[in-house]
């Protein structure tokens, strides 16, 4: 569609004596500068685009079929559900209410500076809260309630910069896509990374005891607290089929993406993670992300790899500070056995090996054990300062979700790895991996992929 800027001079009239060839030879000046009018035309326009494109995406699944089915999770959490129509209302038109308004010139703002201070003032909110809970803990009220007061004047502070954050967020990862080659519509990202800075909601989801799969699921708001969490749980698991646990995820594919806004770089990983889906949503692999297991994994695994570099491209962009690629590890040292076991321990590597053996109980039909085994490794894990709350089937079933986590026994990590590696840069794989429908399509292109590589 063509999209016209309409100038007009404020203030200024015409005298009855002046001809139309002097009217004509004087240019009319506008009230700002065409530049300021062409980026609040432009932010305009980018409000009208993605309202309509928030319409496609989001009201559809949130009303895709007549007669509403609730799953067991779901109807142990009623009353306390994240509603998706809700976000959108109370979050879009806000968030671009913000980019119009920051359009206009007297509006400049550094958003990079803004991010880095959102984050830094997240650290100290962070730090404050660590140390009010040691001081709630041995009953110093006195230095816990000077503590919440501190908290709260940081927060309010660090709200003050949340959309700018936002923005640079966005902009950074955008401009980390363009430089891939695989540039939108006019040089626009499609569709556009829209993120927002804010707690997120949790999960409920469950599993089979007898087997690790992703069964039950249903959205829970931020704010619920953990006993009610516990008494859905339970609730669930009541059967004795199941197993069930409640988690709280890092962000959500919706429009905008919630965030959970931790460290900068972390944060920038995850709204990668979350546009990777919204950009699949119009490709084979994100079209057919639901139609397996498999292609749930491949999906996540895919917004995973893709995230993480353009998250980091991103941070360099916003910080002007390189990411260094890891060093290789020092030959290995003989190991020191007076050494405590905190100083040795490796969680992925422990994480990987309890899945393992828990697929092998499982497999063996010693349901029982594998879970006697699970809550072994569990205090396990406290004892080495991971605490982890519950560590059961329907836990493995989320996290496993994600092939590279060292939850999951999937070859799915290592496939893509592979693919990542035969690819030229990472727009060739982004390119790749989104024309997958199937999992059977990509161990197919895999293979011609290797035996080119190798030929």
């Amino acid at each position: 569609m063509a999209f016209y800027n309409v100038m007009v001079a404020a203030g200024q009239s015409i005298p009855h004596t002046t001809n139309l060839t002097m009217i004509e030879a004087q240019p009319i000046q506008p009230l700002l500068p065409i530049s300021a009018l062409s980026r609040i035309a432009a932010a305009v326009l980018h409000v009208l685009k993605y309202g309509a494109l928030t319409l496609l995406v989001v009201f559809p699944l949130a009303f895709g079929g007549d007669t509403v089915r609730l799953n067991p999770a779901q109807q142990a959490s009623l009353g306390n559900q994240y509603s998706l129509v809700g976000w959108e209302i109370s979050n879009f038109f806000d968030k671009w209410a913000h980019r119009v308004s920051s359009a206009v010139p007297w509006n400049s703002v550094d958003r990079n500076a803004a991010a880095l201070d959102y984050f830094r003032l997240q650290q100290d909110i962070n730090g404050s809260i660590d140390e009010r809970n040691r001081a709630v803990a041995v009953g110093d009220t006195d230095v816990a309630s000077d503590l919440a007061i501190n908290i709260s004047s940081l927060t309010q502070e660090r709200d003050g910069l949340r959309n700018d954050a936002e923005e640079a967020i966005e902009a950074a990862i955008s401009a980390a896509f363009n430089e891939t080659g695989l540039r939108g519509w006019f040089g626009f990202v499609f569709p556009p990374v829209d993120i927002r800075l804010t707690d997120t909601p949790h999960l409920l989801i469950t599993s089979p005891r007898a087997a690790i799969a992703r069964e039950h699921e249903a959205l829970l708001t931020s704010d619920i607290d953990l006993d009610d969490r516990i008494v859905m749980e339970d609730t669930l698991e009541a059967s004795g089929d199941r197993s069930a646990i409640t988690l709280q995820i890092g962000g959500l594919a919706a429009y905008p993406a919630p965030i959970i806004g931790s460290s900068l770089r972390g944060t920038l990983h995850t709204a990668a993670h979350e546009w990777v889906h919204h950009y699949m949503f119009f490709k084979p692999l994100g079209q057919a992300m639901f139609s397996s297991g498999e292609m749930v994994s491949l999906n996540e695994t895919v917004a995973d790899i893709i995230g993480r570099e353009l998250g980091d491209r991103a941070y360099e962009i916003i910080t002007g500070e390189p990411i260094h690629p890891p060093q290789p590890q020092a030959a290995s040292q003989p190991v020191d056995e007076d050494r405590q076991p905190s100083e040795t321990f490796d969680f992925n590597v422990e994480m990987r090996e309890t899945r393992l053996h828990v697929d092998e109980l499982l497999a063996a039909g010693q349901v029982e054990e594998a879970e006697a085994y699970m809550e072994q490794r569990r205090l396990f894990f406290v004892d080495n300062g991971h605490y982890i709350r519950k560590l059961n089937q329907a836990y493995f079933a989320f996290n496993g979700t994600y092939a590279e986590n060292p939850t999951s026994s999937s070859p799915i990590g290592g496939q893509l790895t592979q693919l990542r590696e035969q690819s030229a840069d990472l727009g060739v794989f982004i390119s790749t991996a989104a024309g997958v429908s199937s999992y059977l399509e990509f161990l197919s292109l895999l293979e011609k992929q290797s035996g080119g590589a190798g030929g």
